[in-house]
């Protein structure tokens, strides 16, 4: 998938054996969400162009303000931000998966 993917109003994307989304807000904005739509965290156009001459993106995880990652690979921040979101999920709920 490519940064230009990303200009659609929704792009699937498939992780983990799930089904997440990741949908355009405004320009620039996008906020990924789990199957049944809760936000798990919000990807931004850090520059229309780094120096690799691809755009840059950042992840923000719920309740921050900030960047906590960033670079030009979209996917490996949207899956950073599904990561965190999954991780808190199991250490919440205790649940390791099955055996």
């Amino acid at each position: 998938m490519s940064a230009s993917e990303l200009e659609m109003s929704s792009v699937r994307y498939p992780y983990r054996g799930r089904i997440f989304h990741v949908e355009k807000k405004t320009a620039g904005v996008w906020v990924v969400l789990d199957e049944s739509h809760a936000e798990l965290g919000t990807l931004i156009r850090v520059a229309v162009e780094g120096e690799e001459h691809e755009p840059v993106f950042g992840a923000v995880p719920p309740g921050y303000t900030e960047t906590l990652h960033e670079g030009s690979d979209w996917k490996m921040l949207v899956a950073s931000l599904i990561n965190e979101s999954l991780d808190a999920e199991t250490a919440a709920t205790g649940n390791q998966g099955e055996a």
